[in-house]
């Protein structure tokens, strides 16, 4: 078993690139397959989405890629997303992440992390 020091990025607990693509495909298909909010997601580029987020959610948990896409604010303004959508974005994020075996304290920063994000993404 691989030792990670108590230093290590989000990113590397996780465990790097490989498993972070992983956790990301299986949340947006969680999405996708969602009959409450997978609407948002059925004319979308799925390829383009996964990379986008994956990008920025490397970047934002210590991770070495850039993300180039739009703010979140710009990025959701059309989708008219309730807060009840992004709760269950965040339920299906929960659930591919314990899928993924993913520690509690890492899944409750994940969620930290998205809920920061609440005000720009919720619209109605």
């Amino acid at each position: 078993m691989q030792t990670i020091s108590k230093t290590a990025t989000l990113y590397e607990r996780l465990g790097g690139e490989e498993k972070v693509r992983k956790i990301v495909r299986d949340v947006l298909q969680r999405n996708l397959d969602n009959p409450i909010i997978g609407h948002h997601f059925k004319e979308v580029d799925m390829e383009k989405l996964n990379q986008l987020v994956f990008d920025f959610f490397s970047m934002g948990i210590g991770g070495p890629h850039k993300y180039t896409g739009r703010d979140m604010r710009s990025a959701h303004s059309h989708l008219n997303i309730t807060d009840d959508d992004f709760q269950r974005a965040n339920i299906d994020t929960i659930l591919a992440l314990k899928e993924n075996d993913v520690a509690d304290a890492e899944i409750n920063e994940i969620i930290s992390i998205l809920d920061s994000m609440r005000g720009d993404v919720v619209r109605s």
